[in-house]
């Protein structure tokens, strides 16, 4: 085939929505004229465009802290930016869109649809609901590249970077050949953290007294089965990580929140248990949880121009090296800020700091209080919150709600943190950045309401603010003592927050060695933010020397930049979009110039045949099954090439992330190669493009066409009755492949809903039958990759088992029904 040649490449390490937010506006700005040839590479092992965090297959429990018509991917007319606009759905308008068949389902599964369809704009959606709309997204960035650039996507790690001597990029990767880009953008998004010396301590001391320790983690990775039923457990954070928690371990273990409305409570919740929750001592340094979102949020609330947190008043009170300290400087400006549009706001007590009413509300809360004092003014806490943020007018929650939002995207565009002095000391960005998240990225009110009815329930208890936890070695349990005096001591401790960014102490070993690799460093840390990438108010990284890469940026939590979010509430200007406009203006900008050494670098866009890494799928015949296949193994970072009718382009877009290629590409780019086409296609194909490959079988004889290609694939090999499966069939007319009969057996609509994670009991079997073990192993380990569980049934004769109407084709089995199942079938004959 011809490789076409590109001047300049652009790697993106990192695929989740700020990266694919900035793929947009590269894809809005590249279809200028003068534009010339650009590839990009995204590098990332998870689903492009919803990323790590964002995942399809989580629980649906796990709720977005904002309602369905305040979350838009995409920029709008009110965003202040020199590139075009593209706009499109907010999420709820995307929802409707699919209710109404103008815009596609990205998903088979029955379980999600149903959720997006009763999905309305005031809702509060489920994050996997997320993760289609992002994943959607993205194919319709794809739909629009102009011809001037293409995109390819690795489905792999970045593990390092480093400057080669003639100033390009070379990017290494988890298992296969290096990279080698022009421009390079670290957008990796939210990584874990490896535990320091203190976390360490608590993790060892947990396994000396055969206790329980879980480290700040996302939700969907919290190890909550090592949390026994009824068993006392301290809980360190009261903020959306927590929320979350509380979800999975009440919820999630089967109990049931019931309406208990009284006069003045219409939203009072009762909690009927199931008797698998632990107890939760709930603590943390406010001691309260993050406010309630605002009803009607987005309501004009009268709000003018910023008043003093302004350019001029900046300016002037910076020192005279052009530096300003965030807590003297910056904060009074903020609160007066705050007192100018929301005149009921608390003034400060004498020589109280100028927020520390909105920042420590139960501060006055100290000594040795009673148990029930505390517990009181949690509870009176969380109901004056919802009552003011949920019900009357809400003028002033919901002015205070949109103002904090105005001054955080102020915050954005002047104070850079070069521009700051006293480092950490002055809090900011991440003390700032808690406040703010502290009083508007809070859950929904129903969550609140659950949280009360859990405690009203003794599932939660309050330890109240500023808790401090020790490991007791005389006892062997974790002692947790509130501010006011209330404590408690248990066999397991959850820390419910996110694992603070740390570039050092980074899982990823590319953003590790950014700052640690001696002479191969490429940055350096931010004085202003420990443990973050510090880079300049263009994102472009700073060097070990104090200048800046020209040819390197980087956006993201680990970087210190003021974190903004990926996607914003729609027509607020939103810091997000004028931020990647800019970015991808200057990457195009860059990808005009010539390099270090004088030169442009001509280099091959890549086939999509990749280096091996296993499971690799090949799907011909992008239809129900094959798409819902092709989409579950995506998300289970599973590489697929897929072959059908349709242009690539619509593939790719239909199916984002996978690889478009042809018939003849399709074995080479493949381990395994689904063939889920009808029988009378699949017993037409070419034998030539199936020479030593490993095939799924996944049809199943429907209809007169494959009733009549069943009779002509017989006579052909001179049997005139049934005695051979259609399989059997297959592999007769695919002599030079391995042939494995699966997957026919379950129902298109099922695929993406029923996988589960290994060690599920209710996990569900796939029968495999094979007359080669290498072919079925190969195809087992897809299956258990993809969610399933393979079970051996024999043969492919054998396999007739799975055919419509014979025993083992209907129905959900887990391992051992299925096994039992086949037995009995076994006894029959």
């Amino acid at each position: 085939m011809n490789i076409p040649m590109v001047s300049t490449r652009l790697t993106i390490v990192g695929g989740g929505p700020r990266a694919i937010g900035v793929l947009e506006r590269l894809v809005a700005n590249a279809a200028h004229p003068a534009q010339g040839p650009l590839h990009v590479d995204i590098v990332d092992p998870h689903m492009p465009g919803a990323g790590r965090i964002w995942r399809a297959d989580e629980s649906p429990l796990l709720l977005m802290n904002s309602r369905a018509a305040d979350v838009s991917i995409y920029p709008d007319d009110t965003v202040d930016c020199e590139g075009p606009i593209h706009a499109g759905p907010s999420l709820a308008e995307w929802a409707e869109g699919i209710r109404l068949g103008t815009i596609e389902a990205p998903t088979a599964g029955t379980e999600r649809l149903a959720e997006i369809e009763a999905l309305q704009a005031t809702d509060f959606p489920s994050r996997r609901v997320q993760a289609l709309y992002l994943e959607w997204f993205f194919g319709q960035v794809l739909s629009r590249l102009p011809r001037a650039l293409t995109v390819t996507v690795h489905r792999t790690t970045a593990t390092a970077v480093h400057r080669a001597p003639d100033g390009t990029w070379g990017v290494e990767l988890e298992d296969r050949e290096p990279l080698r880009a022009d421009l390079l953008l670290l957008a990796a998004g939210h990584t874990d953290s490896r535990p320091d010396a203190t976390r360490h301590q608590l993790a060892a001391f947990a396994r000396r007294h055969g206790g329980t320790y879980l480290a700040p983690s996302q939700a969907s990775d919290a190890q909550l089965e090592l949390v026994a039923p009824g068993q006392d457990v301290v809980v360190r954070g009261m903020g959306l990580a927590f929320i979350d928690l509380m979800a999975l371990l009440t919820e999630g273990r089967g109990g049931e929140f019931v309406p208990e409305p009284l006069p003045g409570e219409p939203g009072r919740l009762a909690y009927r248990p199931s008797g698998r929750e632990p107890r939760l001592w709930v603590g943390s340094r406010r001691g309260v949880p993050y406010h309630s979102k605002v009803r009607d949020e987005g309501e004009p609330t009268g709000i003018g121009a910023l008043e003093h947190v302004t350019p001029e008043n900046l300016r002037a009170r910076e020192d005279a090296d052009g530096l300003l300290d965030f807590r003297a400087d910056v904060v009074p400006l903020i609160a007066a800020e705050i007192h100018r549009w929301v005149p009921d706001a608390p003034a400060p007590e004498p020589g109280e700091e100028p927020l520390a009413w909105l920042d420590d509300p139960l501060g006055w809360l100290h000594g040795d209080a009673h148990p029930r004092v505390t517990r009181d003014a949690v509870v009176r806490h969380i109901e004056q919150d919802l009552l003011s943020r949920t019900r009357g007018e809400v003028t002033s929650a919901r002015t205070l709600f949109q103002l904090l939002l105005r001054l955080h995207g102020a915050l954005v565009d002047q104070l850079p943190a070069a521009r700051l002095r006293g480092g950490a000391a002055g809090g900011y960005p991440r003390w700032w950045h808690s406040l703010f998240s502290f009083v508007d990225s809070g859950p929904p009110p129903h969550r609140l309401h659950q949280l009360l009815a859990l405690e009203r329930a003794g599932v939660v208890h309050l330890l109240g603010p500023r808790v401090r936890v020790r490991a007791d070695e005389s006892t062997g349990l974790f002692t947790a003592r509130g501010a006011a005096g209330v404590s408690v001591s248990a066999g397991a401790l959850v820390d419910a927050f996110l694992p603070e960014p740390s570039l050092v102490e980074s899982t990823n070993p590319l953003l590790r060695e950014l700052v640690t690799g001696g002479d191969a460093a490429v940055g350096r840390e931010s004085i202003a933010s420990p443990g973050t990438l510090e880079v300049d108010d263009r994102h472009r990284v700073i060097a070990p020397d104090g200048t800046a890469q020209e040819r390197l940026w980087a956006v993201g939590p680990w970087t210190s930049e003021l974190p903004i979010g990926a996607f914003a509430r729609p027509r607020t200007n939103a810091p997000c979009h004028r931020r990647n406009d800019a970015l991808a203006r200057d990457l195009l900008a860059a990808s005009l110039t010539p390099g270090a050494d004088g030169s442009v670098h001509a280099q091959p866009v890549t086939s999509g045949v990749r280096a091996a890494r296993l499971p690799r799928l090949g799907v011909l015949g992008p239809g129900k099954i094959g798409s819902a296949l092709t989409r579950t193994a995506l998300r289970r970072g599973v590489e697929v090439s897929v072959t059908g009718r349709a242009p690539a382009a619509a593939l790719a877009v239909r199916l984002p992330g996978a690889h478009p290629v042809g018939l003849e590409a399709l074995a080479a780019s493949s381990d395994v190669v689904a063939i889920t086409v009808p029988l009378h296609v699949a017993l037409a194909l070419d034998p030539a493009a199936f020479q030593d490959v490993v095939v799924i079988d996944a049809t199943n004889p429907w209809g007169e066409a494959d009733a009549a290609a069943v009779a002509a694939a017989r006579a052909a090999i001179g049997e005139g009755g049934d005695l051979l499966s259609t399989s059997e069939l297959l592999a007769a007319r695919l002599p030079g492949a391995q042939v494995v009969k699966t997957l026919n057996h379950i129902g298109y609509h099922d695929v993406e809903d029923h996988g589960r994670e290994d060690g599920d009991p209710r996990r569900r079997a796939i029968a495999v039958a094979a007359d080669d073990p290498r072919a079925a192993e190969s195809v087992g380990r897809l299956l258990h990759r993809i969610g399933y569980e393979p079970v051996a049934v024999g043969t492919l004769a054998e396999g007739r088992e799975l055919e419509p109407g014979a025993g083992l084709f209907s129905g959900w089995s887990t391992r051992d029904e299925l096994r039992a199942r086949r037995e009995q079938l076994v006894r029959v004959a």
